[in-house]
């Protein structure tokens, strides 16, 4: 069967979605009367979207409070990398608890099979493989929850390392953004897209992982689809740019401690550490290599869950992708750019030899800036 471009409305579990979001605000106007047993129905429903959803709404309020109290704007950051990866968990729950038993007695037998005679790691391994295969857990859920979730502690360790978890801490762009808003629309703009959207774009990233759960079974009449080359290489380009990532982030890391190295110091210095910004490795194709693979990574992401069980290249389930990029071009773009523009004299040659994005060959390289 082949693929076609545009899905109808129910092509790819648009009928569940709204059935569950339904449920979801109809059993949600409850809580304030009724709260123990609207929440007992909630986490109780069929739908694991219904679940997922109560953990955005109750993650975007807390957001918002904190906000109120401390008037800092990077609560939504902490959660950014921890969220996702537990939207997946929720949607494989039943897979993953699936595979998990079939482990466990598969570990069981090997290790009493084999002793007196020594563990083998191999046997274990083939023990582990058949038991996972022959479970009826859906690979792809497993293999969607094993990259979100790596894809979760990567990120939250960089964000950790950069002091993200401090009380105290608020990315440097929302200075900005307040200095460019009224003191009354940034209280409605905190509340509205910081808080509210932001979440909702944190669940619908990985709403595909809902597709498999939900659609992809229907194709083969219950029986999860067996992963095939075509699968395995959209999880292996989502480990790709997740590995492009992991290299662009070590670079600029690397590069800004050297860089307040030099300045603590009083040393002399050359070429990107005078200019304040890096144009090497990554970052001599793109200026923002990380904004590509982070996105790259959530349309590979959509491409397994979604484009190759449901055999349909463009889907309601795209939207989260198609925000996250939306949002990296039009808005982390547009800030960052105006800040870095603003802070360092020679950013505007860098404009103009390389891509902002999407990786591409470069221009000439900046002169020698000489040393200071």
């Amino acid at each position: 069967m082949g693929y076609r471009f545009l899905c109808p409305a129910d092509g790819q579990g648009m009928d569940e979605a709204l059935e569950a979001t339904r449920y979801f605000l109809y059993t949600l106007h409850t809580l304030p009367v009724h709260p123990c047993e609207t929440l007992r129905a909630l986490t109780a429903h069929e739908s694991p979207l219904v679940l997922a959803e109560l953990v955005a709404l109750a993650a975007a309020l807390l957001c918002w409070l904190w906000y109120l109290v401390t008037r800092n704007c990077s609560h939504v950051d902490r959660m950014w990398s921890i969220l996702p990866p537990i939207y997946v968990i929720i949607f494989g729950w039943y897979d993953i608890k699936t595979a998990v038993a079939a482990v466990r007695i598969a570990l069981t037998v090997s290790t009493s099979n084999g002793a007196g005679r020594g563990i083998s790691i191999s046997r274990i391994l083939t023990a582990v493989s058949t038991a996972v295969s022959s479970s009826g857990a859906d690979a792809r859920l497993l293999v969607a929850a094993a990259l979100a979730t790596v894809w979760g502690c990567r990120l939250t360790f960089n964000f950790w390392r950069k002091g993200g978890y401090s009380l105290h801490y608020e990315d440097y762009r929302w200075a900005e953004v307040r200095k460019l808003m009224h003191p009354g629309v940034f209280e409605v703009f905190n509340l509205a897209f910081v808080a509210l959207a932001q979440h909702a774009l944190c669940l619908l990233i990985t709403i595909p992982a809902f597709i498999t759960a939900t659609v992809g079974r229907k194709v083969e009449n219950g029986t999860p689809q067996p992963l095939g080359s075509a699968d395995w290489a959209a999880a292996a380009l989502f480990a790709l740019l997740l590995l492009g990532e992991v290299t662009a982030d070590e670079q600029q890391w690397a590069f800004q401690r050297r860089k307040h190295q030099l300045l603590a110091s009083g040393q002399l210095r050359r070429g990107d550490y005078k200019r304040g910004f890096r144009t090497t490795g990554l970052f001599r194709f793109s200026r923002h290599p990380n904004f590509f693979c982070e996105y790259g990574m959530w349309w590979s992401f959509y491409i397994l869950c979604a484009v190759l069980p449901c055999r349909c290249l463009l889907g309601w389930s795209a939207a989260g992708a198609a925000c996250l990029t939306l949002l990296f071009h039009a808005g982390s773009l547009w800030i960052t750019e105006r800040i870095s523009a603003a802070k360092y004299p020679d950013y505007a040659a860098y404009q103009v030899t390389t891509s902002a994005i999407v990786p591409c060959w470069p221009g000439k390289r900046l002169g020698d800036t000489g040393s200071d």
